[in-house]
């Protein structure tokens, strides 16, 4: 059986632009946030997504992070950073396939997002949705069970974190990257689109994002 760490860096030379001469980089740096007892760990599994949860947990196991949400999310999204474009990139291919095709350069965004695990589909999977009719349409109910609730010590814990100021909200661009605290969320595998718009009543432009965000995506 194929080790853990063997299985992740796979899928990650196969699903982004690292090539098969990074293999020991890629362990090593897979190593320095999960912790070299994982080396031996054998897995089953298939896809990325469940590789990274495996190795989430079993950085827990070896007391290489906290036991909490947090920390989960944020080493989970380290991990998807690996198989996610820098913003450069995701940018250049973003504006390169919008020339011909707008609507395609969204739709690779969005599955980009759902592949290092930034939208996460596993989670959203989780919740219950039903529809009923109205006067005004058919209406989506749908009951949130994607995004458990913090835990009682990690909200104890965000209330004796120094405030900060950055990022500003968690919408704004700043996040890109961003590493994630208890009270601010992972977003090491975030990327954003620049959008450049002329403002016709002034010599200036400003600059607004296209980013895919939502409470279950966060």
């Amino acid at each position: 059986m194929v080790t853990l760490v063997d299985k992740f860096v796979t899928h990650v030379i196969s699903e982004s632009s690292f090539e098969e001469m990074d293999r020991i980089y890629l362990t090593n740096r897979v190593l320095a946030r999960v912790g070299d007892g994982v080396l031996e760990v054998e897995t089953d599994l298939d896809k990325v997504i469940d590789l990274k949860d495996q190795l989430v947990e079993e950085a827990v196991r070896l007391e290489m992070i906290e036991d909490s949400q947090t920390a989960r999310e944020i080493l989970g999204a380290e991990l998807m950073d690996l198989v996610t474009p820098c913003p450069s990139q995701v940018n250049r291919d973003f504006w390169a396939t919008y020339a011909h095709s707008p609507e395609q350069a969204i739709a690779d965004f969005y599955q980009l997002s759902q592949k290092n695990d930034y939208i996460k589909l596993k989670a959203i999977a989780k919740n219950i949705a039903y529809r009923v009719p109205s006067d005004y349409g058919e209406i989506e109910i749908t009951i949130n069970l994607s995004k458990p609730e913090k835990d009682p010590k990690e909200i104890a814990a965000a209330k004796l974190v120094q405030a900060s100021n950055y990022p500003q909200c968690q919408l704004c661009i700043e996040n890109e990257g961003y590493h994630g605290r208890v009270n601010h969320p992972a977003r090491s595998n975030h990327r954003i689109i620049r959008l450049k718009w002329l403002v016709r009543s002034g010599a200036s432009s400003i600059r607004p994002m296209l980013t895919l965000m939502s409470t279950v995506f966060s």
